[in-house]
C-alpha cells in the first residue's frame, strides 16, 4: 500500500492540535505505525529576511517524513493554518509519495474569537485576533470541510472518514 496523508489546515483556533490528540487516540487503538507533525513546531524560527518561511517548512518535513517512513510509518497527519498557497504547494511537494488528502476544519468567527480568547494572552492573543478579522482565503479547492463545532472525538472521526481512513 502507498503511503497515506492527512494535511488538517483551518484558522488559528479551529482545533488542529486538538484534532491531531484525538487522532493519536484512534490511530493508536488501530495498533497501526502513524506519525503526526505539527507544522509550526517545524519552522518556529527567527529568520533573515531572505529565508521563505515555507522553503525551511518543507525542507523539514522532508527529513522528518524521510526518517518516519525508513521507520515504517506509511501514515502521516499533519496539521497547520496555510494561509499562503505556496506553504500548500511546498508541502505537497515534499508528499509526493502519498496519496494526500487536505482537510479544512471549519468554526464560525465568533466562535475562533471565544477559542482565542479563552487561550491566548499579550502579543499572541493580539496577533491571533487579527488573523481571524482578516479576510479568509481559500488555499486548496479540493479541501475536505469538517466542523469542527463538534466534540474533539467526533471531529477526528469526520477527518478519518473524510481521509478514508
Amino acid at each position: 500500500m502507498s503511503a497515506r496523508a492527512v494535511l488538517l489546515t483551518g484558522p488559528v483556533g479551529s482545533g488542529k492540535t486538538t484534532t491531531l490528540y484525538e487522532l493519536d487516540a484512534l490511530l493508536d487503538e488501530r495498533g497501526e505505525p502513524f506519525a503526526l507533525v505539527d507544522l509550526d513546531w517545524l519552522c518556529w524560527a527567527r529568520l533573515p529576511s531572505a529565508v521563505a518561511r515555507h522553503a525551511l517548512l518543507a525542507e523539514n518535513l522532508a527529513a522528518v517524513w524521510q526518517t518516519y517512513r525508513r521507520a515504517g510509518v506509511d501514515r502521516l497527519v499533519a496539521a497547520r493554518a496555510l494561509p499562503d498557497p505556496a506553504e500548500l504547494a511546498a508541502i505537497r511537494a515534499v508528499l509526493t509519495d502519498c496519496d494526500l488528502v487536505t482537510v479544512k476544519l471549519e468554526v464560525p468567527r465568533d466562535e475562533l474569537v471565544r477559542r482565542i480568547c479563552a487561550r491566548d494572552t499579550g502579543a499572541e492573543l493580539e496577533e491571533h485576533l487579527s488573523l481571524v478579522t482578516a479576510p479568509e482565503q481559500t488555499i486548496d479547492a479540493f479541501a475536505f470541510a469538517v466542523d469542527a463545532t463538534q466534540p474533539p472525538r467526533e471531529v477526528a472521526l469526520a477527518v478519518l472518514t473524510a481521509a478514508g481512513w
